[in-house]
């Protein structure tokens, strides 16, 4: 894709890094990058363009406004990504009637204005660092929870290599990180006040290291303890300099990775020491960084003598651990790059996409309980008005196709629907097969990875596990013959294992589940698995999060999900077809207002 990060430096700031950590991961991955701000401070090879996004005079912003709108234009951009406020209110107009995806990323609390509420300024999806910046934005700002994303900083956790290490010094050496401006500069020259007299009462030799600022900056008393270190590659070479580190956000993040004991302190509070038991708390806040109002932060006196005490008690090495899961870069370049493909896909096509669920075709009626079931006369009958409803069918590696980019949306059908049967019975290749073919149709089969499963069982067994008598097994096609589906009008998705209900599972087996289905399916026919359907329609939160973790691209519910289909692209709303619909009923479940009617109807 071609990709535009935009930034208003004037110094260098954590909303910098963060960029160029996603930068050189997506160069990496062959996309053509473009880096436009005020002024660069970090090293990258992004295609460099200088341009006044922080403005100082309405003129200045309007001309900027056309200036960006012509880099948009000229250098053919797919997706925008801003890094400020500055910048998303540049953005959001220089792209007006432009066929491009557009997204902000939030690092901090901010300032409503009715302006703000009214026209949300940030795009397509709004990406906050962590959940207290969420909740601002849902609670103050009424934006749809929909179209916000949390995805944590990114850091290239190669440069930050655990070390349990033990200082043989009798001094005890503290490096306090971040900015000599603004809240974070109170936050400095409290805690060197504050913290010191705890070290005193202590009979303590120490040392403060303030990392980042300049002397003249900070109202501090001249004291042999404190150095300034104005600038400083960090790393963990750094970081394993000290015996403790206090700061915020990413700071906190680096130190875990490297092993050192770290306080939280930041914008917003005093968190104090962390540890395995408040890491999630914690990580509400981005350590420290962000709360419920623009208030200086303040220092816990009585925390941070019980925080020294505990400094030994720590297992730094579960902590680096847990922080490398959820902050790599190369995780959270993936789900970056996803919100880009969701927005540009959006920008292109922003209506409800009706996805069909069928499942047996057989010759006849069949006695069921459960009524997944259309007979091959009525579903030749469906084809054929879907057809004259001018309705395109599209599986999901051509989906994937156009949100990427890799095909061009001009070819994007004006009626797109997608067909999906569940399970692999015998009947969708002898009944279904010929039918969608004589229509010049295409479906989704879901696929179970076991190959020796040849019947539905989970549907003859009642809540008892009895057999239920209304519900015969039907025939799924198995072993060898599943190398049919292969010349079929089928493309190929996973359906698990063994037909389990996934939302008992812990992650750990939701996780085995996912990855080993997807890798036994894609083994045996040679062929990626780009989408899952969740057994049952039954699913969860962790179900959603699994099936992203594990590759795949979109996962499948029933009767419940997003509104649109790339809003919430692991929770993907199906409709149920069953063997009594009508020319009305189907004309209902495939127009594009159904989805909505059906969320305010049921709720879900």
């Amino acid at each position: 894709m071609n990709i535009l990060h935009l930034l208003s430096q004037n110094h260098l700031t954590g909303a910098e890094v963060y960029a160029v950590s996603l930068i050189e991961k997506q160069i990496q991955k062959k996309h053509t990058v473009f880096q436009v701000s005020n002024g660069f401070f970090c090293e990258t090879l992004a295609k460099k363009i200088e341009l006044a996004v922080e403005t100082k005079s309405t003129f200045e912003f309007w001309s900027s406004v056309l200036s960006l709108r012509k880099i948009l234009i000229e250098k053919n951009i797919q997706v925008i990504h801003a890094h400020s406020r500055a910048a998303s209110k540049l953005a959001n107009i220089a792209r007006l009637g432009l066929k491009i995806g557009y997204i902000s990323t939030v690092h901090g609390r901010q300032h409503v204005s009715i302006s703000k509420k009214i026209n949300n300024i940030y795009g397509d999806f709004i990406v906050p660092v962590c959940f207290n910046i969420q909740d601002q934005l849902i609670s103050e700002f009424k934006y749809n929870q929909r179209r916000i994303k949390i995805i944590e900083n990114g850091i290239d956790t190669s440069r930050f290599k655990f070390q349990n290490c033990k200082k043989n010094t009798d001094v005890f050496k503290i490096a306090i990180i971040g900015r000599d401006t603004g809240p974070k500069k109170y936050r400095t020259e409290i805690f060197v006040s504050e913290f010191s007299k705890i070290l005193d009462s202590r009979n303590l030799k120490y040392q403060f290291h303030i990392v980042g600022g300049r002397s003249a900056n900070f109202k501090l008393q001249a004291n042999s303890s404190i150095h300034f270190i104005e600038a400083a590659f960090l790393d963990s070479d750094f970081y394993h300099k000290f015996d403790l580190i206090c700061g915020s956000g990413r700071v906190c993040i680096e130190a875990m990775l490297s092993g050192v004991p770290v306080i939280a302190f930041g914008e917003h509070k005093y968190e104090g020491l962390v540890t395995s038991e408040n890491y999630d708390q914690l990580k509400s806040t981005n350590f420290g960084d962000i709360g419920l109002n623009f208030d200086l932060p303040v220092f816990n006196s009585i925390q941070a003598a019980r925080d020294t005490n505990n400094l030994s008690a720590i297992n730094l090495e579960e902590l680096s651990k847990k922080t490398k899961t959820e902050f790599d870069i190369e995780i959270v370049s993936q789900k970056i790059q996803r919100v880009y493909e969701s927005s540009y896909f959006l920008r292109h096509y922003s209506k409800w996409i009706p996805i069909l669920m069928y499942h047996k075709i057989p010759n006849q009626n069949l006695n069921s309980k459960h009524k997944i079931y259309v007979s091959i006369e009525n579903f030749k009958k469906h084809l054929s008005f879907f057809k004259f409803l001018g309705f395109q069918t599209l599986t999901f590696s051509e989906l994937s196709d156009y949100r990427c980019g890799r095909t061009d949306f001009k070819k994007f059908p004006k009626k797109p629907l997608l067909l999906t049967f569940d399970d692999g019975y015998i009947d969708n290749i002898e009944n279904a097969d010929p039918a969608l073919k004589a229509n010049d149709m295409k479906a989704q089969i879901f696929l179970l990875a076991d190959p020796q499963l040849n019947s539905n069982t989970w549907d003859q067994l009642t809540d008892t596990n009895s057999v239920n008598a209304h519900d015969e097994a039907h025939p799924i096609i198995s072993g060898t013959n599943r190398e049919k589906w292969l010349t079929s009008n089928f493309e190929i998705g996973s359906h698990g294992l063994k037909h389990q209900k996934m939302p008992a599972m812990n992650f750990s087996k939701k996780i085995f589940e996912l990855t080993e289905s997807k890798f036994k399916l894609e083994t045996e026919f040679k062929v990626p698995m780009k989408v899952f359907a969740y057994t049952y329609g039954d699913t969860n939160a962790d179900c959603a999060k699994a099936c992203e973790a594990s590759g795949y691209e979109y996962g499948l519910n029933t009767d419940t999900g997003g509104l649109l289909l790339e809003e919430d692209p692991y929770s993907i709303f199906r409709v149920n077809i069953f063997p009594d619909e009508t020319v009305f009923s189907l004309w209902k479940k495939t127009a594009s207002w159904y989805r909505k009617y059906y969320y305010f109807k049921r709720r879900r």
